[in-house]
C-alpha cells in the first residue's frame, strides 16, 4: 500500500513539474499568503477566531495586491484590521531591487539609449507611457531609501572584513566606461556577516580605497583585526593609513592564480602541488618550514619565480594568527566573490547603464537585501572560537611571566 502511495505521489509530482505551467507561481503565491496571514496573527496576537487575552485588534477583511515575480504575476490577498494599522513587510526587500532595475530600464528609454526590446519591456513593466515625470517620481523615494542605508552607522569593531571589486559599465559624459564598484563586508563580533559599504570610481586604485576606508571610518569603525582582499599594493597602504595596526590576509585563490601565470607549462603541476602543499600546513611554523623548501626546489629551475614565491607568500599566510576554525572562511576572498557573481547576473540584464546613479542605485538596493538577510540569518563565523583564542594567548601570557 505504501509503495503504491508513493508512486502515485511522484507520478503526481512530475506531472505538476513538467506539465503544469502554473505549478511553480501557485507554490509561491500559496507561501507568500501565508506569510502575509502570519504577519496579521503576530500583530494582533491571536490567529482568526481566536479569543485571547492578549488581542491587539481585530481583522477587517482584505484587499486585493498583484505583484510581478520571477515565476509570473500572482494575486495576493492582504489582511485589513480595523483601526487600519497593519503595514506588510513583505514586499519591501523585492521592492528594492525591483525598483532599481526598472529604473535602470526606464532611464535607458527616457534618455534615447534604449533598444526596442528595452522599450517593451519597460511598457510591460509599467503598463504605460514611460515619462521623465515617472522616472522622477520612482527615484526620489528609493534613492532617499538607499542613501539612508550607505550613510548608516556602524559597530566600532569587526574582527574580519573582506574587500574586493566588481567592474560594470555605465555611461559618463556621453561614453560608455568601466567603472570600479568597491565593496567592503565585515564579520560582526557576534559571527553575523554585515555588508559595511559599496562606491564607485574610475578605477581601484589607492585613492579609492582611500574613500573607501574613510568612509567606513566615518561611520563608526574604529577598528578592524584582519583585512582579507587580492595584492593591490593601493588597497594595502591606505589599509594602513585608516586602520593601523590591522592584518592583511592575502587571498590564497587569487595567490594561486598568480602562481599559475608565472609558471612554465612543464613545471605547473608540479609547482601547484607545492603550494597547495603549504596551504594545508597545520600551523604557521609548519607552513613556513614548507615554503622554504618550495622555494629552494623551485629555485632549481626558475629562479625569478622562487623570489617571488618567497616575497609574496608569507602575506598569504596571516590566517594562522587566527582561529583555526575560521581558516577555511577567512584564507580567500571566495565568499565576496560569490556574491560578486550574483550581482553581475542581476545586473547583466541592463548591460550599460545610462549613468553612475543608475548603477549605484541597483547595485545599493541588492546590497540592502543581503545585508538583511546575513544580519538576520544564521551566524557565518563560531564566535566562541575568537573567545578560546584569547583565553589560550592570556595563559600562554601568564605563563611566560611566571
Amino acid at each position: 500500500m505504501t509503495h503504491r502511495e508513493d508512486v502515485t505521489s511522484a507520478a503526481l509530482t512530475q506531472w505538476a513539474l513538467l506539465d503544469d505551467p502554473d505549478f511553480l507561481r501557485e507554490i509561491v503565491q500559496g507561501a507568500l499568503q501565508r506569510v502575509l496571514d502570519g504577519e496579521m496573527t503576530a500583530q494582533l496576537g491571536a490567529s482568526p477566531h481566536e479569543r485571547t487575552e492578549g488581542r491587539q485588534g481585530y481583522r477587517c477583511g482584505s484587499y486585493t495586491r498583484m505583484l510581478t515575480t520571477r515565476v509570473g504575476r500572482i494575486e495576493l490577498q492582504v489582511p485589513r484590521d480595523r483601526e487600519g494599522r497593519f503595514q506588510t513587510q513583505l514586499f519591501m526587500r523585492y521592492q528594492r531591487s525591483e525598483k532599481a532595475f526598472v529604473l535602470a530600464l526606464l532611464e535607458m528609454y527616457v534618455q534615447g539609449v534604449s533598444t526596442r526590446k528595452v522599450a517593451a519591456i519597460t511598457e510591460e513593466l509599467c503598463g504605460m507611457e514611460v515619462s521623465k515625470s515617472m522616472v522622477s517620481s520612482l527615484t526620489v523615494g528609493l534613492d532617499a531609501e538607499v542613501a539612508i542605508w550607505r550613510n548608516r552607522a556602524l559597530q566600532a569593531r569587526y574582527p574580519y572584513v573582506f574587500v574586493d571589486a566588481t567592474w560594470l559599465r555605465a555611461r559618463t559624459d556621453g561614453r560608455v566606461r568601466n567603472d570600479a564598484a568597491l565593496m567592503a563586508v565585515g564579520v560582526r563580533e557576534s559571527g553575523h556577516r554585515e555588508v559595511l559599504g559599496v562606491i564607485l570610481a574610475d578605477s581601484e586604485s589607492e585613492a579609492s580605497w582611500n574613500a573607501m576606508f574613510r568612509d567606513l571610518r566615518d561611520r563608526g569603525v574604529n577598528e578592524v583585526g584582519l583585512v582579507i582582499s587580492d595584492d593591490h599594493r593601493g588597497l594595502v597602504n591606505a589599509l594602513g593609513r585608516h586602520f593601523h595596526g590591522a592584518g592583511w590576509q592575502r587571498c590564497q585563490v587569487h595567490l594561486m592564480r598568480n602562481l599559475i601565470a608565472k609558471t612554465s607549462k612543464r613545471r605547473l603541476g608540479q609547482t601547484v602541488a607545492l603550494l597547495k602543499d603549504v596551504f594545508a600546513a597545520p600551523d604557521r611554523a609548519e607552513a613556513n618550514r614548507r615554503l622554504a623548501a618550495m622555494v629552494a626546489e623551485v629555485a632549481g629551475w626558475d629562479r625569478e619565480l622562487a623570489v617571488w614565491l618567497e616575497t609574496a607568500v608569507p602575506d598569504s599566510l596571516t590566517v594562522y594568527d587566527w582561529p583555526t576554525g575560521h581558516h577555511r572562511n577567512i584564507r580567500s576572498t571566495n565568499m565576496l566573490e560569490r556574491h560578486h557573481s550574483e550581482l553581475k547576473r542581476r545586473t547583466r540584464v541592463v548591460r550599460i547603464f545610462p549613468n553612475r546613479n543608475a548603477a549605484l542605485r541597483l547595485i545599493s538596493a541588492l546590497l540592502m537585501e543581503t545585508d538583511e538577510e546575513w544580519t538576520t540569518g544564521r551566524r557565518y563565523l563560531n564566535p566562541d572560537l575568537w573567545l578560546k583564542q584569547n583565553q589560550e594567548a592570556k595563559q600562554t601570557e601568564a605563563k611566560r611571566a611566571g
